[in-house]
């Protein structure tokens, strides 16, 4: 769900054709100096708050400051992500256990990650839909309010995170593990090459 400001407007996608058919053309919101042609997709914002958004929004935002809510221009959420973190904490909670996440992302809340990949190479996001490869960043922060949410008093599931890369590979043990690749090589150019 895209967050534009207060409105809190979804970004759905629409061919172009179906934008220019509109009764009134003025209130479009693509602000593109090179509009698309006719036919080719392009993101819109809708044109008040979603029922999606309506729901999740003010969840995403709820415990933040309020100088960072205020700085927002954009939110992702991933429905389905909550949905899964909940499953996976419910599960935690009554089995016992753990669980752990690995990805890129950040602590949020993210705006404007989505990004399409094909070929090794960043690709426009609409352009040829179905041939490349779609992502966006995990915002780790959300996962952790889905747990907080479960048990605020922290008797049943809690959540440590998200760090980063770094200090997770030095946490298990990477500088070691380096030490060791090295004390193996035979000269100092297989060294270095390791490094």
């Amino acid at each position: 769900a895209g967050h534009g400001g207060k409105e809190g407007r979804t970004l759905p996608v629409a061919s172009r054709a179906s934008q220019s058919e509109s009764k009134d053309d003025s209130k479009s919101n693509h602000e593109d100096q090179n509009p698309p042609r006719k036919g080719a997709l392009e993101m819109v914002l809708s044109p008040g708050l979603t029922p999606a958004g309506a729901l999740l929004i003010p969840k995403r935002l709820d415990g933040l400051p309020s100088e960072e809510k205020e700085g927002l221009r954009q939110l992702e959420i991933s429905p389905r992500t909550l949905a899964i973190w909940e499953r996976v904490a419910e599960r935690v909670e009554k089995h016992g256990g753990a669980a752990l996440a690995i990805d890129y992302g950040e602590e949020g809340p993210i705006g404007a990650s989505l990004q399409a990949i094909r070929d090794h190479k960043f690709v426009d996001v609409l352009e040829d839909p179905g041939t490349s490869d779609l992502s966006t960043y995990v915002d780790f922060g959300a996962m952790r309010q889905v747990v907080q949410r479960r048990d605020p008093t922290g008797g049943g599931v809690t959540s440590h995170g998200p760090v980063s890369q770094r200090d997770l590979l030095f946490g298990l043990g990477i500088e070691k593990r380096l030490h060791t690749l090295i004390d193996q090589c035979e000269t100092t150019t297989q060294a270095v090459g390791v490094t």
